[in-house]
């Protein structure tokens, strides 16, 4: 018993003593192909030779390639763009290839090319603030361009529509809270048996004072140098310079207080007594910097009643930075002087800092009318047509 297909090149038979039917046809390569439907159900088994013919057919016509292919993966092409941009030392490496990881961790294992826009849902259906969706849009971007330059895509898929987040008010911290979160680290740092620990833990307590002492971003404060800081006369009244020398938006000379300064004194003191390097105020060695985030978040986790009983359980480090902002405003210091000094945009103050703007008017963040003029005169605090951060820079540290 048998069929023969329309095209005369395949039939469907059966083999003696099987009830099954079986497909007799050749393939792309002019090989005789013999195979059993595993069926015995006549419409069946014609419906699966249709299809197999109709594939050889398209094969032929270069419109289907049967050819296999090997799996690449999400977390293979997302390393590939990350050796990309590392190579091209691409403007915000650092952002882009956390993103990229955050996306490994979720479709690592995932072969790109099924990656579909329904699988991207599992992270656009979660309510994200405006930063941290562009910066999984720019991920994804970055990662599917790569696909398509490499081959291992045709087309990128949709982003789905994100869920934005109403903007969390953050807030300043009190003296107390501060002061618990400095003392934390002084005594571990006096407590820890582990000579890194200590080195660690000196240098993020004095790492919290100085972020609340000067309002910088984490990544300012954490690359300044000891000769950045510099005690100068301006118009007659002491001064204390820091350069700005990275920086996310602009590189700026800043006005330190007095009680800034000395404590980057105190930091140079403490690292000749322990033989640290003294180029950088917070390396531990030449070119090796704490994670000051990550200890901080490790230590809270441990310790977790320690941290709830003096209400510092879910402080971030940008909240010092925060905090700096705020106490400004309060004391009636000018938002145009406020941004320039924390290398951000007067628009971003307004949009974050409304509950705390005051309308006094004065001059300076730390000094009078006389050094603000001064101040003019000698060009510091310059630059009004700096970049501004990408819509704020209020998630800048912003743990996960």
């Amino acid at each position: 018993m048998s069929y023969q297909h329309p095209t005369g090149k395949a039939r469907l038979y059966k083999q003696g003593g099987s009830a099954k039917w079986y497909m007799d046809y050749y393939d792309q390569f002019g090989k005789r192909r013999q195979v059993s439907t595993r069926t015995i159900d006549f419409d069946k088994a014609k419906e699966m030779l249709d299809e197999q013919m109709l594939v050889l057919k398209l094969v032929r016509e270069n419109r289907f390639d049967l050819a296999p292919r090997s799996l690449i993966t999400v977390e293979k092409a997302a390393q590939e763009t990350i050796k990309r941009l590392e190579k091209r030392q691409a403007k915000g490496l650092k952002d882009n290839k956390r993103f990229l990881l955050k996306i490994v961790e979720k479709f690592g294992k995932t072969d790109i090319k099924k990656l579909k826009r329904t699988d991207l849902e599992e992270v656009y259906d979660n309510e994200m603030s405006e930063t941290m969706v562009r910066n999984y849009n720019r991920a994804f971007k970055l990662l599917f361009n790569r696909c398509i330059d490499l081959g291992y895509i045709d087309v990128k898929p949709e982003l789905p529509e994100p869920r934005i987040a109403e903007k969390h008010k953050r807030r300043a911290l009190t003296p107390e809270q501060i002061k618990a979160l400095h003392q934390r680290f002084l005594v571990k740092s006096e407590t820890s048996k582990n000579a890194t620990g200590k080195v660690n833990f000196i240098l993020l307590s004095l790492f919290i004072k100085l972020l609340h002492l000067t309002g910088l971003r984490y990544g300012e404060l954490q690359h300044i140098r000891f000769q950045d800081v510099k005690p100068q006369k301006i118009g007659g009244v002491d001064a204390y310079i820091l350069q700005i020398t990275k920086s996310k938006t602009v590189m700026r000379d800043v006005i330190i207080s007095e009680d800034a300064y000395r404590t980057i004194q105190f930091v140079k003191i403490q690292k000749n007594i322990r033989a640290l390097d003294t180029d950088h105020v917070f390396s531990r060695e030449p070119g090796v910097f704490p994670d000051f985030t990550n200890i901080l978040k490790e230590d809270r986790n441990r310790y977790k009643d320690r941290y709830k009983a003096n209400n510092v359980d879910d402080i971030t480090l940008y909240q010092l930075r925060h905090t700096f902002i705020t106490e400004k405003i309060k004391e009636g210091k000018t938002l145009f002087l406020i941004a320039q000094h924390c290398g951000t945009s007067v628009q971003m103050i307004e949009d974050y800092y409304a509950d705390a703007i005051a309308n006094t008017d004065v001059n300076h963040i730390f000094s009078s009318d006389q050094f603000q003029s001064a101040l003019h005169l000698k060009g510091l605090m310059s630059g009004t047509d700096q970049e501004e951060p990408d819509d704020d820079d209020y998630d800048d540290d912003e743990e996960d």
